[in-house]
């Protein structure tokens, strides 16, 4: 039995697992994205059903205000005296905090609180750990103005989030820069601390320690550390591995879920397009400390030598996706740090999208809604409908890293039909170029993804206008950041309506299990 990494494609990093009856939720950071926190579940670990993301109010989190790469960072989910728990810091409002969740009456769906519980301390990475009754919370933060960073511990009361105890240091990581990512977990009688070390990029590592006691002091053991981790291994793959959870399945097998990326390699130079993705792998915690896997991230995993965790791998679909709208609109689209209310409706098998007069090199929220690029190789399909109406406004196709790294095919009506225009920024340049014309109105707008470069093109009936620019232009190197990937899809500016019927992304990745 084999099966392949990513589990989770595009944009879904710092994930946190929480197994709850026979199946298992997950969360990821989603940063500047509404709703703001992924949520998705999963039977067998390797297909995860989108559930909807939790913060869809300002209440619980105000993303309004985000700059790019800030609002949701890290999450931890944790199920406790039958409560769901979700803990995150919105960088947006440097405000950490709980949301309270609980199941409906069937347990098909998770009813999240609107009012958030609000831990007053200064961080981010939060983690919850319960025992006797107290709750603990674990966190990041600077110590000092010297920029040193340490994993702090207060104890605090659940229902109004008051500080009891702390924050007190419990581990200065093993020397690595950024010491993040605590989750708390005890076993063998030992409080074992996880972590994250060497800042999320390419020296990125898994590390842990453990104490006989919960308020510490930590032992980081020689031989131990780093944990797991491709920090020396640039010919692999997977590579900027870090910031993970442990957990067991429903048959008490211990496995490991954490990040990692998938640089594409474009001629010497590697480059990133679709962010920090969701990995998983088998845990032996049969002695003192864990062994992940064969110790090397893999991008296949062998579960040859893991014949009990090999059973609850299921068989693993791909990352194609599409919407033909019929049923709403699937939990796997995201906005820009609002809901877009009327200015985006689903009905009767169409998605109607109007614009507004917010640009995307604009803070706040424009008629953007958009998936996460899930491959490096990959086709995103719109199918337009007759009833797009553009008036004097614009809409198309597009793809966008930040507020300041995007690009897209933009129509234009004309008297004779429609002008196509090459809208795009790269830091402080901006290209408005038209790049065709089109006698009628296409009906459909591509985008193809390639490890090198994205080409846009608009087609109708025998007519098509295309334009192509380099991928690196919308990457995390191209920003020096690597919190978020690309996210694809459809805006719309000023008084146009774009109507499409259909949305399909096609990956040409190998994901079967074997």
């Amino acid at each position: 039995m084999k099966y392949q990494n990513p589990i989770l494609h595009g944009m879904y990093p710092d994930p946190s697992i929480v197994l709850v009856d026979d199946t298992y939720y997950l969360v990821n950071s989603t940063f500047e994205y509404y709703p703001g926190i992924a949520l998705s579940k999963s039977k067998d670990l390797v297909n995860w059903e989108r559930m909807p993301g939790i913060a869809k109010s300002p209440k619980q989190a105000d993303l309004r205000t985000s700059k790019s790469n800030e609002g949701i960072f890290a999450v931890c989910i944790r199920h406790y005296e039958g409560h769901f728990y979700v803990v995150t810091t919105n960088f947006a409002e440097f405000k950490t905090f709980i949301i309270r969740g609980t199941f409906n009456e069937d347990k098909s769906a998770i009813i999240w609180e609107n009012d958030r519980v609000e831990v007053n301390v200064m961080g981010i990475d939060p983690d919850l750990y319960f025992e006797d009754g107290r709750t603990y919370l674990q966190f990041t933060g600077y110590i000092d103005d010297k920029g040193t960073k340490a994993i702090q511990q207060v104890e605090i009361n659940l229902e109004d989030g008051k500080i009891l105890r702390g924050p007190e240091v419990i581990a200065f990581g093993t020397g690595g820069r950024d010491v993040e990512g605590p989750h708390i977990l005890k076993q063998k009688g030992y409080y074992y601390l996880l972590t994250a070390e060497g800042g999320t990029g390419q020296g990125h590592m898994v590390t842990m320690f453990r104490s006989k006691e919960l308020w510490g002091p930590y032992e980081n053991e020689v031989g131990v550390n780093p944990l797991f981790t491709n920090r020396d291994r640039a010919e692999q793959p997977l590579q900027n591995i870090g910031h993970s959870d442990l957990f067991q399945d429903v048959n008490g097998n211990w496995w490991l879920v954490c990040l990692g990326t998938r640089p594409a390699n474009v001629g010497f130079s590697q480059i990133t397009n679709i962010g920090r993705e969701t990995l998983l792998y088998p845990v032996d915690w049969s002695g003192i400390w864990p062994k992940i896997y064969k110790g090397v991230p893999e991008k296949e995993v062998d579960l040859t030598d893991f014949p009990e965790h090999a059973k609850t791998i299921g068989v693993q679909a791909s990352a194609d996706f599409e919407d033909d709208f019929k049923d709403g609109l699937k939990n796997d689209w995201l906005t820009l740090r609002d809901s877009l209310k009327d200015k985006l409706q689903v009905k009767d098998g169409l998605l109607e999208l109007y614009g507004q007069e917010k640009k995307l090199s604009e803070l706040g929220t424009p008629s953007f809604v958009g998936l996460r690029q899930a491959d490096h190789e990959e086709v995103l399909t719109v199918e337009v409908s007759e009833e797009t109406d553009l008036k004097e406004g614009a809409a198309g196709i597009v793809s966008l890293i930040n507020v300041d790294h995007y690009a897209g095919l933009i129509l234009k009506k004309t008297e004779q039909g429609y002008d196509l225009y090459r809208l795009q920024q790269v830091a402080d340049v901006v290209v408005n170029q038209k790049v065709g014309h089109l006698t009628s109105l296409p009906e459909k707008l591509e985008l193809i993804n390639s490890a090198a470069t994205k080409t846009f093109t608009a087609y109708a009936k025998e007519q098509k206008v295309s334009f192509e620019m380099a991928a690196i232009n919308l990457s995390n190197e191209a920003l020096a950041a690597l919190n978020t990937g690309d996210i694809e899809g459809l805006f719309a500016y000023g008084n146009a309506k774009l109507t499409v019927t259909k949305v399909k992304r096609e990956v040409n990745a190998d994901v079967e299990s074997k």
